[in-house]
This record gives C-alpha cells, structure tokens and sequence, in this order.
C-alpha cells in the first residue's frame, strides 16, 4: 500500500473543478494584489483658513502638491460663482482681513467633494459661531485669488483630476487583465474539451454519408478516451456490417447467372413463341444482375482522392452526349474544385444527365458556387416530372416510378441509387425537386476544396 502512488482522477469533472477552482484563486489574487498594492486615494481638502494661509504665502501642515501658486496683474477671470463660492469668499476675506472685492473664488462644479456643503449649511454655521469660528472646506479643483499690498493678485489654483483616480484606472486594468486571462484559459479549456467532440461529429457524419471511415484519436479524460473507443468499436461494426451485407448480395447476384445460362439452355428446344418471351425476361435478369455487381463493386471498391475540376469534368460529360445528337447544354458554369474520384464523379453527372435527357426530352446543366464552400450542380429536364412521394423513393435500389421510369425505357432502377451513393461517399448530397415551370430539377451539392 505504502508503494502505491495517488492518481488524481483524469476525468472531465475534475479538469472542470480545477479550472474552477484556478479561476478563483487566479481573481482573488488579482484583486487582493489591486487593493493593497495600490495607492489610497488621494482628496486632499482645504479649508479657508489654509487657503488664506496659502495665499500670504506661508506654509500649511497638509501637503501642498498639485497646488499652482502664481502672481498676476489683474484678477484670474473666473465662471459665475455659486452661493457656496461666495460665503467660501467671505471665509477667506475674514481671514486675509481684506475687504471681499480684493478676494476672488470659484470651485469647479465637476470636481466638488465627494460631500459638498451647501450655502445653507454655511449660513447656519455663519449665524451660529460667527466668523472666527466659520472654516468652511473645499474639496477638488478650485481657483483662488487675492490682492495683494502691492497691488498684485496672488493666485492659487488646483486642477481637477480626470473622473477616474489613477488607482481606479489601475484596478480596471488589473481587472480586465485578469478577465482576459480567465477567457484565455476558458478557451483553451473548452477547444481542448471540444476537439474530440468535434471528432466524434465527423464520424458519426462519415458513417452517416458512407465515406470512408478514419479512427477517433483516442486521448484525453477519461469519459473520452472511452467515447473514442466506442465511436472507433462502432465505426468497425457497421463497416463490417455493410461489407458483409454487400458481399453477400453480391454472391447471391454473381451465382443467379448459373441458373440463368441453364435455363437458358433448357429454353432452346421450347416453341419459339414462348422461346422469344423467355429470352427477353432472362436478358432482363441479366442486365439487372450486372446492374447489381457493378454497384457493388463501385460500393466496395477502394477509391482514390484527387483534386477534380468539376467544370471541366461536368463540360467533358455534357459534350460527350451532345457529340451523340443527345438535346443537352450547359446554362452556366462556375470554376469549382472538389476532392474525390473522377471515375466515379464522372459517372454520377453522366446517369443524371443521361437520365434528364431520357425522360425528360432535354437538359439544361448550370454549375454555381454556393456560400459556405459547396459547389451546386443542377441538373434540369422539360418532361413530365415525378409525384411528390416519387421524389425520395427514386434513390431507392430497382425502384422505378410508374410511367416515366418503366422497363419499356431499359431501366431497372439502380441509377439513381448510384447517383446517391457516389454523391455521399463524397461528402455530398443529390436531390430531386419538381420545376415551377415544369419538369424535374436534379440539385448536387458537394463541398469544394
């Protein structure tokens, strides 16, 4: 036991307690620093006496600084004073022992002190002890002034500090610091959190869009390592499943072609009324069963991932069918670059196309950029359209709409399902929708490099 070492719990829970309990510690300490490492405030006050003191030039007890003293010819010009400014004026007057036209006055109304008295007050004091006992303070900015025997005009003045005290601009600082700080460490925090959230999203979407399947990191607290594991187990699973599911469908299709040949065979000596029917329906079978390999294969079939023009392969496509006398034309094209298989891209327009201008007499190609990284491609015919609960099951393997799609036209069904599968192996998605002004409109969407 005694060799044995603690491990704190690698968990999310824990991660989050300790950010927690940083943060706190972190701001308490900010603050505690901002309160008693920085300067009291400073406001000083001044009362009549001192400043009578001050402008005989003597000296006072209480600091001086910031105190301008200044001779002059003519009195300072000064801002109409208030009731307050006069009986401060008569204070001075009484202590100076001149008459009150040689004193001058005037205390700012922005810098007043944090408990100013009023005239009133003043007057009531005035009243009760009388001039030797009236002192009344001044707080903040003011301008002071008296005549001199000379004839000069003594002048003091104090400026008026800014709205916030330079150690209130110190503690905002510290204060947003410590904020900016906590933000920070919260947004590395939360990405570090998220990262792998963010992986298991992309899988989940790579499984729901039949790409190809890429193993979640596995590192980080331990509710995640177990997730990645399990996201990884179930990625394993369901691409085990879907093989196997497609291998054995593809054997069942491979060994019908034995029975078909025997058949086939058995047939030849059958009347050749019957004989003719027969055949046709085995042909049938047989283009349904290569049909069926051919998804296959492109289903299991490893791929490759390269930069593809999609202008100039979708341009490739339309003007091989044109070449053939098929009615296609492109409306608008848009450079765009995506990354997947060409083979396979090439294949997917190609059934679009060949389908529009099959069932719908002509096709119209239009290839635009849309916002958010994606490439559009639509594809838009002049026929009759599909029915509203058509539009989803057309992508359905051997689904085939009634009238339009029908054996008559030599389809069985598997090319809209390619079409799909190609688009989302891609990180794409194709949709069907009926025009406004007709016929139907085939939409890819695949993100652009």
């Amino acid at each position: 036991m005694s060799g044995r070492r603690l491990r704190f719990p690698d968990t999310i829970l824990s991660r989050t307690l300790l950010v927690a309990i940083g943060t706190a510690v972190l701001l308490t300490a900010v603050n505690l620093g901002a309160i008693l490492l920085r300067p009291p405030p400073r406001d000083i006050p001044l009362s009549a006496y001192e400043m009578s003191r001050l402008l005989n030039g003597a000296p006072i007890a209480k600091t001086t600084s910031g105190i301008a003293t200044s001779l002059a010819a003519a009195p300072p010009r000064l801002h109409a004073a208030t009731d307050t400014d006069g009986m401060v004026a008569i204070a001075l007057a009484h202590y100076l022992a001149v008459p009150s036209a040689d004193v001058r006055i005037h205390q700012e109304e922005s810098h007043r002190g944090r408990f100013p008295r009023g005239a009133d007050q003043d007057r009531r004091e005035l009243a009760e002890y009388g001039l030797d006992h009236f002192d009344p303070v001044i707080f903040g900015a003011f301008t002071a002034a008296a005549r001199l025997p000379d004839g000069q005009w003594r002048v003091l003045h104090r400026a008026g500090r800014d709205r916030l005290e330079n150690w209130q601009v110190g503690t905002i600082i510290t204060t947003l610091l410590s904020v900016l700080v906590v933000v920070a460490l919260a947004s590395l925090f939360s990405s570090r959190l998220a990262r792998p959230i963010r992986a298991f999203a992309l899988a989940a979407e790579k499984v729901g869009r039949r790409q190809q399947l890429t193993p979640v990191e596995v590192r980080g607290p331990a509710e995640i390592r177990l997730a990645a594991e399990a996201v990884n187990d179930m990625q394993r699973r369901i691409a085990g499943y879907v093989a196997e599911r497609t291998a054995l469908v593809g054997a069942i299709a491979h060994d019908l072609r034995t029975p078909l040949t025997r058949l086939a065979f058995l047939l030849a000596s059958a009347p050749e009324a019957l004989r003719a029917k027969a055949e046709l329906q085995i042909e049938e079978m047989e283009q349904m069963i290569a049909s069926t390999l051919e998804f296959i294969a492109d289903e299991t079939r490893a791929r490759p991932q390269e930069a593809v023009d999609l202008a100039l392969l979708v341009e490739g496509v339309v003007d091989d069918l044109a070449d053939t006398g098929r009615a296609v034309a492109l409306a608008g094209v848009e450079p765009a670059t995506v990354s997947g298989d060409p083979i396979l891209l090439k294949r997917l327009f190609a059934n679009l196309v060949n389908n529009a201008v099959t069932y719908g007499h002509r096709a119209t190609v239009t290839i635009k950029v849309a916002g958010g990284g994606w490439a559009d491609v639509e594809i838009a015919d002049a026929g009759p359209g599909l029915g509203e609960a058509d539009l989803e099951r057309a992508f359905e393997p051997f689904y085939r709409a009634e009238g339009s799609r029908n054996r008559a036209t030599g389809g069985i069904g598997l090319g809209l399902a390619i079409v799909r599968a190609a688009a989302r192996r891609h990180g794409g998605e194709v949709t069907l929708a009926n025009r406004p002004e007709g016929g139907l409109s085939a939409r890819v969407r695949l993100p652009v490099v």
